[in-house]
């Protein structure tokens, strides 16, 4: 009998945790908070300008991280997505792009080459990509997903802030622009179905695509990216 038993325990073991890797997931995102949601007008025949892009991604949970923590990146696509959206601006003749890292802290050489093509370049557009869930939140579905095997569906939210800040040669702030938008993803064993028609991440690069492609648009169409009087086109 105690063998029978024991042998018992590891079959509902077994199950248990094959549900866990059953478990399927469907995501949802909310429309952006803030879109421009106006056609672009275009501004050809402008003269070529030259702009750093300075990227930050960064994330917090709240009750668990005290600050937001700088991350490397965002979504693992940044690179294509930000390519995508990069022709909404049309007078754009040459760009930068840096990430800032964790590590910048204790690299001088880095600060400096951030330095340098902020005064090389006529205009700074700096991109925050700031992502926050709840401590909570997380851990309380978390434990209810793990203790009924994902029978319960249960759902998990981030928030997502995207700020743009454009800067000219001198460092003077001429505009910014902010979007917002939630990502939802409900986890449950039935919903393994529906997984590959709602993945998260797909829907995460989403929102950073949107708020990319409407924030270059709301640029594009006010024209504020103009060389600067005195400099050769």
């Amino acid at each position: 009998m105690p063998h029978m038993h024991t042998v018992m325990k590891m079959r509902s073991v077994i199950i248990l945790c094959m549900l866990g890797l059953l478990a399927g997931c469907a995501a949802s995102r909310s429309p952006l908070t803030g879109a421009f949601n106006r056609q672009a007008e275009k501004n050809y025949g402008a003269d070529k300008t030259t702009v750093c892009f300075l990227f930050r991604h960064q994330s917090q949970m709240h009750g668990f991280d005290t600050i937001p923590k700088l991350n490397t990146y965002g979504v693992k696509d940044f690179n294509n997505l930000f390519r995508e959206a990069l022709p909404e601006i049309t007078n754009i003749g040459s760009y930068t792009t840096f990430t800032e890292s964790p590590a910048d802290v204790n690299e001088p050489k880095r600060r400096e080459e951030l330095s340098k093509m902020r005064a090389e370049n006529d205009y700074t557009l700096k991109i925050d990509f700031f992502e926050e869930t709840s401590f909570k939140q997380q851990f309380f579905n978390g434990t209810i997903s793990f203790l009924t095997a994902t029978l319960i569906p249960m759902p998990y939210s981030w928030d997502y802030t995207i700020s743009a800040e454009l800067y000219d040669r001198k460092g003077r702030l001429l505009r910014s622009y902010q979007r917002k938008a939630t990502l939802s993803n409900w986890v449950e064993v039935f919903l393994i179905f529906a997984y590959p028609f709602h993945p998260l991440e797909g829907k995460r690069e989403t929102i950073y695509s949107e708020a990319l492609h409407d924030i270059f648009r709301q640029i594009e169409s006010e024209k504020v990216l103009k060389k600067p009087a005195g400099q050769n086109g």
